[in-house]
């Protein structure tokens, strides 16, 4: 892709959008390809939106769910279950539970990848806390990390740091915790704590895993 990018020319991107998913379009777009993102930025090449012309095959041919099934199956295909990366943050725990079992050098991989980012200099911990805040007055906004307790701690060390703790308050705040991991859910959370004795499986022993 790197030398069609180099000679000017895009690459086509052709994402599985069918025609009831208008939310996911909307304003351009539910993707990656087609957002004003600053993704791999490389001096030599455009900036990510112009690198793409992205289609969406099954909208324009009409297709909702049930045409695609009926497509399938007439092609003599097993109809395949809903599809996600196999270390998707949205997973519910049956799910992870189900990748266990059906494809567990997957599941392992999956455990052994946020092993890694726990390992690593990005992982910011358990307790970490994002405030965003915006002044009343003049809607400057700001961004606060912590390492707090609650969202009633994460406001409370703004306030500190910002000379914000006398009432009327000068700024308006939402505390959020961060995610666990990559980005995941509480579900994936929950398998991570026990299974991240993965790094002494033979199967990962090249991975490059930091190792205490």
């Amino acid at each position: 892709m790197r030398d069609t990018w180099l000679s000017g020319d895009r690459v086509l991107k052709c994402i599985g959008f069918d025609a009831t998913e208008d939310h996911r379009v909307k304003g351009g777009g539910g993707t990656y390809a087609v957002g004003n993102f600053s993704i791999c930025p490389d001096p030599e090449l455009p900036p990510f939106k112009e690198r793409y012309d992205v289609k969406y095959p099954l909208r324009e041919y009409g297709f909702n769910r049930a045409k695609c099934g009926e497509v399938i199956k007439s092609a003599g295909l097993p109809l395949p279950p809903k599809s996600a990366c196999f270390f998707c943050p949205a997973m519910r725990q049956i799910e992870i539970q189900r990748l266990a079992v059906v494809d567990p050098d997957m599941y392992w991989l999956a455990i052994e990848m946020e092993a890694m980012y726990r390992g690593g200099h990005h992982f910011r911990g358990d307790q970490s806390w994002t405030v965003r805040a915006k002044h009343k007055e003049t809607s400057e906004k700001e961004i606060f990390e912590c390492q707090a307790q609650d969202a009633a701690d994460a406001r409370r060390q703004f306030r500190e740091a910002y000379n914000d703790t006398a009432r009327p308050f000068k700024y308006q705040l939402s505390a959020s915790k961060a995610v666990p991991g990559l980005g995941r859910n509480f579900a994936w959370k929950d398998v991570e704590l026990v299974q991240l004795s993965v790094f002494d499986r033979p199967e990962f022993a090249n991975v490059g895993v930091r190792r205490g």
